[in-house]
Parts: structure tokens; sequence; C-alpha cells
């Protein structure tokens, strides 16, 4: 574990400043964080040499967090995955291996602690099972500078060595279609199995007319009294919940989907009419039709192995991403649990105990506790810095200075096109909705564009309802790649200034097809 070291950031403040560092935004706290950051920063032998990072920072206010990566860590895990690239085939596949024994035992505990009521642990037991969990979760998600490193640092690569072919070959147009081709997932994300899986009991009930009259003629209440008296059907929902109700948790929220929550999707499914069989059929052959097409077009272009390689290695990524994914997701529910009942033991709340750092936190069990006051501040405005084996916290005024001093203040320019990477080909023309946090997913209504730092598996309603996706950040295994693929929506990725340049209310076209945004009407 990382340990505290005082004037840590006063002491590196020209070096924060001078380093060029990689934006993530998302909803999420210092703990929930805490652990990737950590084993981030931790060299161990199956992430090969120089594949661990070895410096953070992150900004946390009022449950968002913007998390930045040292492009100097990134470039570097990238260089040894283009090295790899080179030399060997199926190497993504070895690798991913390595890992596979501890995601499965984190699983595993994950199973375990269902079974437990934490509210009966001793005080022993309680910090022994927690520490337990912590450490399998670690050892499961130690892959993140590697994914993250190869993710991040690889998209304009990818770009580069897809139009030097091209070029070779003559071909001109459609090179944004050829990359979103040829970058796409082939496997199905959990997003949508959760989705598959929902649409198959919808499509159950809407084939048996006294079930499906229930759902369309009943509110909600109505519905789940009634539900329970077909055993077959409410079994069907029951164990739905069972397996997905974590499916919109993020690095901050425990959101625990109820039965309610699936019927009410499932009333809104029938009530609306939709093709449900089609939409079946859409879902299941979406990562099929990707594959065929990326087939076709690496025979058609004779890639090199070198560039076959990259994209075998990034497919790959794209599956273990998204498993990773799941396994945080996982974590933010039950570390929400330990954290519930040890803040209740400490006389801390929730959220409180959501902004401590785990080294914090197993500090409490001795008595060495932090003032409550601090931790409202560190919600309220927090920076952490982290540097090879040391970390500090600011918060209140002090974090708000520094922050100053980090950021020098700039002027908003006034651009009215740029470019960005071609995730999901389209053309299309809507109104900016800004997303900072999945709070304010609701402001996107159907056809507005989203544009976000980076999207987040949990904005997923409010990227069903967009006609494009716009990111600052992400790369082609990043969600907002792989959801507007599966939706078939345009969205151009990396393009660094989207949430800089456009505000609400902006009138713009979104060519992803080239990668171009263009403002037509300001606002």
């Amino acid at each position: 574990m990382i340990q505290y070291k005082k004037s840590l950031i006063s002491k590196n403040i020209k070096e924060i400043k001078k380093k060029k560092w990689y934006n993530q935004r998302f909803d999420g706290c210092i703990n929930l964080i805490w652990m990737i950051s950590e084993v981030e920063m931790r060299p161990e032998k199956r992430k090969m040499k120089g594949g661990n990072f070895t410096s953070h920072f992150g900004i946390f206010k009022n449950d968002t967090a913007d998390w930045y990566i040292d492009m100097v860590d990134i470039k570097r895990v990238t260089n040894l995955f283009l090295q790899k690239a080179k030399k060997e085939n199926d190497f993504s596949k070895r690798l991913i291996k390595k890992w596979q024994k501890d995601e499965k035992a984190f699983i595993y505990d994950c199973e375990k602690i269902e079974k437990i009521d934490v509210s009966k642990l001793s005080l022993i037991e309680l910090k022994k099972r927690y520490l337990s969990f912590a450490d399998v979760y670690r050892n499961a998600i130690s892959s993140s500078s590697l994914i993250d490193g190869f993710a991040l640092g690889t998209d304009e690569i990818i770009q580069k060595e897809i139009n030097k072919l091209l070029d070779k070959k003559g071909i001109k147009r459609g090179r944004g279609v050829i990359f979103s081709y040829l970058t796409a997932p082939v496997h199905q994300s959990f997003i949508n199995e959760a989705e598959l899986a929902l649409l198959k009991i919808a499509f159950k009930i809407s084939q048996d007319k006294k079930i499906n009259e229930i759902f369309k003629d009943n509110r909600l209440k109505d519905i789940l009294k009634k539900i329970k008296l077909s055993k077959n059907f409410s079994c069907m929902i029951e164990q739905h919940q069972k397996k997905y109700f974590w499916t919109k948790n993020n690095y901050y929220d425990n959101n625990i989907l109820t039965v309610k929550d699936f019927i009410k999707e499932i009333k809104v499914l029938l009530v609306n009419n939709i093709d449900i069989r089609k939409e079946i059929k859409r879902i299941n052959r979406t990562p099929i039709n990707n594959k065929i097409r990326k087939q076709k077009l690496i025979k058609k272009l004779r890639l090199s192995n070198f560039l076959k390689n990259l994209l075998e290695i990034s497919e790959d990524f794209t599956h273990w991403q998204d498993e990773r994914k799941k396994m945080t997701f996982h974590f933010t529910h039950f570390c929400s649990l330990f954290l519930a009942e040890i803040g209740k033991r400490m006389n801390y709340n929730l959220d409180q105990m959501k902004y401590l750092t785990s080294v914090e936190v197993l500090n409490l069990f001795d008595n060495k506790k932090i003032n409550a006051l601090e931790l409202n501040n560190r919600k309220k405005k927090s920076l952490v810095y982290q540097k090879n084996d040391f970390y500090e916290i600011l918060s209140g005024r002090k974090a708000e200075e520094t922050i100053k001093k980090i950021f020098v203040a700039v002027g908003k320019r006034e651009v009215n096109d740029f470019r960005g990477l071609p995730a999901s080909s389209g053309k299309v023309c809507g109104k900016v909705k800004i997303i900072k946090s999945v709070k304010e997913i609701d402001k996107v209504n159907k056809g507005d564009i989203l544009v976000a730092v980076m999207t987040r598996p949990d904005y997923i309603m409010g990227i069903k309802r967009a006609s494009a996706i716009i990111t600052d950040e992400g790369g082609v295994t990043c969600h907002a790649a792989i959801i507007s693929r599966e939706l078939g929506i345009p969205c151009v990725i990396g393009t660094k200034i989207a949430t800089k340049v456009l505000k609400d209310g902006d009138l713009i076209e979104v060519n992803a097809n080239h990668g171009v945004i263009t403002v037509v009407k300001r606002n």
C-alpha cells in the first residue's frame, strides 16, 4: 500500500504543471478509485517490466472525479505492446490468461460475501473480511495499467498505420468507416448481455396474452402484486434481478436495481410496442456482423502482421476491459456494504467513508481516526496526488488554491470545427448536451448530441436517446466507441477539446465518417 507523505504536492508542483496528463471524468469517490490506482502503480512480473504507472492525480468534487494519468506512463506501456505486436502473435491472449485465476477468485469471493450478514461479524472478523476482499480485488484488477496504457495510447498509432496502408493502395474515400470497421468490438458488452436477457423475458411475456395484459393495463404496484401469481414469470424476473442488480453502478453509487426497476423496463417495452424479436436479433447480430466485416476488410486490404496484431490486442482488450468494469461494479456494491458497516461502528456515515483511502479505513480499526469535517471537505473538493510509493490529499481551501496553480485559467476558445477519431460512422445534426455526471443524464433528449470528457456504462439511458456521441478522451476500446457501434450511432472520440469549446444548445454537425465536428449555430 502506498503511504502518506506530507508536502508531496508542494514539492512536485512544478513537475505536475509541466507534465502532460490524460484526463478521465466519472462519478467517483476517493475510496473506490484508490485500489485501482494503487495496483496500477504496483510492479509485478506478469505486467512486464515497465508495465506499471508511476503517478496520478485526481480532483474530487461532490462525488464526481477528474482523474489524470501521466502521459509518460501511457506512452511507455504503449511501447511495450508495440514491440510485442512486431514480434509475437496471440500475445494478448497469453497475457490475459495470467489474470484468469485471480478474476475467478474475485467472483467466487463476491458469491461468498453475498451469503454473509456483515452486521453480525465481530470487529476483528469485519476487518479480516474487508482486508481479504480488498486483496482479492487488487490481484484481479492489477492489469489495469496494461489495459489503460494500451487503450489510451494506441488509437492514433492504429489510425496512422491504417492510413499508411490506405495511402499505399491509393484509397482516399471512406477512411473513417474503414477505421471504425477494423476497430469494432466482436464480443457482447455486459450492458448488452443484461439487455438481451431482459428482452428475452419481455418477449416471453409478450407471447402470453394474460401476462401481457397485466403489464400493459396496470400500474407498477399492481403488476408487482399480480406477477407473483405467475411463479414462472415471477421467478424469471427475480433471477434476472439477482444476476444484474449491479449494472447501473459507478465509482461512487451503489445502485441496487430491484425487481420493480426491471418490471418498469419490461412495461415500457410492451406499452410502446417495441419489436422485441427484432431488437434481440439486432443485438445478437452486431458483434457477429462486426467480425464478418472486419475479416473481409483484413483479407481485402492485406494488412501487415504488425497491424493485424495491434487490432487483435485491441479486440481482446476491449473484452478484457469490459470484464474488468464488471468486477469494479461488483466491488462498488460489496465494498459499500463493508464501508457502511465499518462507518456505523466508527461513527461515520457512508458518504464520509467513501472519502477515506484504503489505508485510512484499516487505520480506523486501530483507533486512528480522521476528523469527520476533513472528510466532508474532501467530498466538497479535494486534490489527490500519488507518486511511486507515496500520496498526499489536500481538501478545502488548500485544494482550491493548489488546483488554481496547476490549471492556469485560459479564455474559452471560439472554435467552429475540430476533429477526433471516428469510432462509429455516420453523419447527423443536433443540439449539444454536455454531461459531466450521470446525475445530468436526463438533460439528453431524443436526437441531442451527447458530449462528455468520456462516457461510462451508467450513461446508457442518455446515450440511447442521443443521435451521436462526442468525447474529449477515449481510445478505440473505450465505452463510447463500443456502445456507439452496438447502437449504430455516429461517434467521434479523442477530440481533446469538445467539452471546452462547445456549450449546451449549440447546433452542430457530426461527420463521424471523417471524424469532423462543425458548429452550425452557437446558442
